[in-house]
């Protein structure tokens, strides 16, 4: 069978192009039988339902495919929407409230991320594909102080429009059903192309409690359904806005629709067939040196990761009379540009060979003679970077006054986990303030600044970073009494700044009175900001080379009392502090909430620094993963 689907697609300019990116997986959208069906239909019903289903607007089709639907998939009801953004807002609305906690893939779908806005649940997004990272989620919220949320709800898709790829549904299944969570799977790009004859990876799984679907796609229609077993599928009928307040699917696409699911229950192998073909596209794109699309269905991205790479590739296409688009930046992260290609059944079988002469040789083939090279060389545009892409985000890391380092070792190996580029710059006691490399160009940019360490990043690197994360930053002014290291630090550069004669030793009372008025001035008046008496013996030996180290410490601490000039105020800012830190000055840390109005603010509570908090890192990383992806 070959379906009309290969037919040219006609840009508004320019000569007809071969439609290599169209999500009509099977070619039903020029299938003979469904264009009658839907012809027939409009002929008898006319174009549009004209009213909503539970006014005016159900036809016999409408509740037609809705039976035939809810038994190939083996659900008890499904619910006709006319679009699957709809219907992906109305899952999450069903699903949850202001009490569930949502965990979603990173790449869920943005009409899933604007479902769970619109619920008022709380969101939390795990790696894609990544079942550990949501098992490790899952624990937590099992495990928080409070006690689990009332109810927890997993979000994903079971193939993934611009990556081309699934998790494993069967244990995310099995995992949900082991922390008693609901699970939502969009199954959209999947149906009439994955699990047995195209029924999606969710069938026969009874701990998927609500299954999104589209009509758009292989069935070659329009619209889209939710597929619910038991009181929810009634649930919906009866309380869903979504259904209930819009006009009916138009008739025609219904029974479009119908006539697809038709096709597909009369040709279960169709699924398999397209499989094999996209299996045989990704083997010739491999041979050729391109890296192989990731996944096994029929959608097959070209990571290529800039820009321009990616746009010289589409308007390489263009020019062979073949269409394939580049998708860039917000769709996906940066750095992460792609061509994006798709495989149909009905496609003329010279096809690949023509995509193959159109890319040209790929980044990863290897040239064996001096004209082999020279060909490539023509062909590949020269700043197109390496295979290995860059990572979608960079971080920075500074540390404050002291310390050896040995503790961002966990977090550069969060941030390895994630796929993102990490470097620390450290200042330990008497080292001068680091000299940190610019920001790699690729990747959206997170900094993290540990006690002091916002004011020694340079300033181009501040005011050139995309979020911020303060932890126990609120100036490290000590309280009374404290015997804290920053407070020996500021009597030390005290006393060295007082050694203007160049003597090598320094009074400690003297430097002590030089902080209780420093303090003063830089404290709100009433704080209290006598000490009692200096944290060790009454002379410090410094030395010449000590003194100027610590002259510049005291530098540095008058600076404290308000953020650097270069802050990126209009970026989003972390605030984590201690609930128990002795030495954050409440006074202080008043006024860098007052200068950082948007900043949200996070206490962890319990004994302890907040370095040492084991909810620290996997909280800053979540805050980023939803600020800078």
């Amino acid at each position: 069978m070959r379906s009309q689907g290969s037919a040219p697609l006609e840009p508004s300019l320019g000569p007809p192009l071969l439609d290599l990116a169209s999500n009509d997986y099977l070619g039903f959208s020029r299938h003979p039988a469904v264009v009658e069906a839907a012809a027939a239909e409009l002929a008898a019903s006319g174009l549009g339902a004209g009213a909503s289903r539970l006014v005016s607007g159900s036809r016999p089709i409408h509740g037609q495919l809705e039976r035939h639907l809810a038994e190939w998939l083996g659900r008890d009801q499904v619910l006709l929407f006319p679009s699957g953004f709809q219907a992906n807002l109305a899952a999450l609305v069903a699903l949850a409230d202001r009490h569930t906690l949502v965990l979603a893939d990173r790449h869920c779908h943005h009409s899933l991320l604007l479902g769970v806005g619109a619920s008022g649940a709380r969101l939390q997004r795990f790696a894609p594909n990544d079942l550990a990272d949501l098992e490790r989620r899952l624990v937590r919220a099992h495990q928080a102080p409070a006690g689990p949320p009332r109810r927890l709800l997993v979000v994903s898709e079971t193939l993934f429009s611009m990556d081309g790829t699934s998790p494993d549904v069967v244990a995310m299944e099995a995992l949900c059903r082991r922390f008693e969570a609901l699970l939502l799977l969009d199954e959209a790009h999947a149906l009439g192309v994955l699990g047995p004859g195209g029924r999606g990876l969710a069938w026969g799984l009874a701990g998927v409690t609500l299954v999104s679907g589209t009509l758009g796609k292989a069935f070659g229609s329009g619209g889209a359904f939710l597929a619910a077993d038991g009181v929810l599928g009634e649930w919906l009928l009866q309380h869903c806005g979504a259904f209930r307040y819009t006009t009916a699917l138009a008739p025609a696409l219904a029974a479009g629709a119908e006539a697809a699911l038709g096709l597909l229950i009369a040709q279960p192998q169709m699924a398999a067939e397209l499989l094999e073909l996209a299996g045989c596209w990704r083997d010739g794109l491999e041979a050729s040196g391109w890296p192989r699309p990731p996944g096994h269905g029929p959608i097959l991205p070209l990571l290529v990761g800039g820009d321009g790479a990616a746009l010289d590739l589409q308007q390489r296409l263009e020019t062979a009379g073949l269409l394939g688009v580049a998708i860039r930046p917000p769709t996906v992260p940066e750095g992460s540009s792609r061509l994006r290609l798709v495989v149909r059944l009905g496609l003329a079988p010279h096809t690949l060979a023509q995509l193959l002469e159109a890319l040209g040789p790929g980044p990863q083939s290897a040239p064996t003679t001096t004209e082999t090279t020279t060909t490539t060389r023509s062909v590949l545009p020269t700043r197109w970077p390496s295979p290995v892409l860059e990572p979608p985000v960079q971080l920075i890391a500074m540390h404050g006054w002291a310390g050896d380092g040995g503790h961002w070792q966990a977090w550069q190996q969060a941030a390895t986990n994630c796929g993102w580029g990490a470097q620390v710059g450290e200042r330990g006691y008497g080292q001068r303030t680091p000299e940190l490399p610019p920001w790699p160009a690729p990747g959206r940019k997170g900094l993290i600044c540990h006690s002091l360490g916002v004011h020694l990043v340079p300033p181009e690197i501040l005011a050139a970073s995309d979020a911020v994360v303060l932890l126990a930053s609120f100036g490290r002014f000590v309280p009374p009494g404290s015997e804290g290291r920053p407070l020996r630090i500021a009597l030390a550069g005290m006393a060295a700044a007082l050694q203007e004669t160049g003597d090598e030793r320094a009074s400690s009372v003297r430097a002590q009175q030089l902080l209780q008025r420093f303090l003063s001035k830089a404290l709100a008046p009433g704080d209290g900001v006598g000490v009692d008496g200096p944290p060790g013996p009454a002379d410090h030996p410094i030395g010449a080379a000590g003194r100027d180290r610590l002259r510049r410490d005291l530098e540095l601490l008058i600076q404290l009392t308000a953020l650097p000039a270069s802050f990126p105020r209009q970026v989003p800012v972390l605030l984590v502090e201690a609930a128990d830190d002795a030495i954050v000055h409440p006074a202080a840390r008043d006024r860098l909430r007052q200068e950082l109005p948007q900043a949200q603010v996070k206490v962890l509570e319990g004994s302890g620094h907040a370095m040492q908090h084991p909810d620290l890192i996997p909280l800053v990383f979540d805050w980023l993963e939803d600020g800078l992806t």
